[in-house]
């Protein structure tokens, strides 16, 4: 969730005022997914900071539209830290990620190829695991990862944003404080698709954006109308 103050909703969300609700039903509970403290969030963000450390928002020189509407900056921060690191146990982790940048995407990856899985989107759970070795969200997107690190017990894992180091995941020893191992559910939900050939009326509906000189998108359109 996030403000949404017609005219200034990028700078609110810039100086942090989003955050993050989870919503569950009975059917997740029976999946015997991670959870407690084995279910982190990981909130990411790109902040571009100045040499006084304060945060630099770039203005358009346009004093009707002083606001640029894209921002990408030089620093990534997870949970509000740079380059944080978590201390995990050596067993299955759920991570609730959400894309809270500007206009950034992420492809995320382990720096040592691990191999991880996505069990939902914004939609909510998905019908069956899918096995990840990269992740591509975008802004305002959110993921449901789960992150096996048992075979790295008294090892540090690397997450990574293409060749950009993200946050560092140090596997503890402490093979007791993994707790009982379940097997991964082969289904989490049925799913029943939405067929084309069953809609009684069919809307096309077109986005369009117009950018002017300087390659800024100052127009946006909905069927060609403002």
């Amino acid at each position: 969730y996030h403000d949404h103050a017609m005219g200034i909703n990028r700078l609110n969300i810039y100086a942090g005022m989003f955050g993050q609700y989870l919503i569950r039903d009975f059917a997740e509970a029976g999946l015997q997914l991670p959870s407690g403290q084995f279910e982190v969030p990981l909130v990411v963000v790109d902040r571009y900071l100045d040499q006084d450390c304060q945060l630099y928002y770039p203005v358009s020189g346009d004093a009707k539209s002083p606001w640029v509407p894209e921002v990408f900056g030089n620093l990534i921060l997870v949970n509000g830290k740079i380059l944080p690191y978590l201390d995990v146990a050596p067993r299955m982790y759920r991570f609730r990620v959400l894309n809270a940048s500007n206009a950034r995407h992420y492809y995320f990856s382990f720096l040592n190829g691990e191999e991880f899985y996505q069990v939902g989107s914004d939609q909510g759970l998905l019908e069956a695991l899918v096995p990840l070795r990269t992740l591509a969200i975008a802004p305002g997107e959110r993921a449901d990862l789960l992150v096996d690190f048992s075979r790295f017990s008294g090892r540090q894992i690397a997450l990574k944003n293409d060749a950009a180091p993200v946050m560092q995941f140090r596997v503890n020893t402490e093979t007791a404080a993994g707790g009982a191992r379940h097997p991964l559910p082969a289904k989490l939900r049925t799913v029943t698709p939405l067929h084309e050939s069953e809609a009684v009326k069919t809307r096309i509906l077109t986005l369009g954006e117009m950018e002017d000189m300087a390659a800024n998108p100052p127009v946006m359109l909905l069927n060609g109308m403002h």
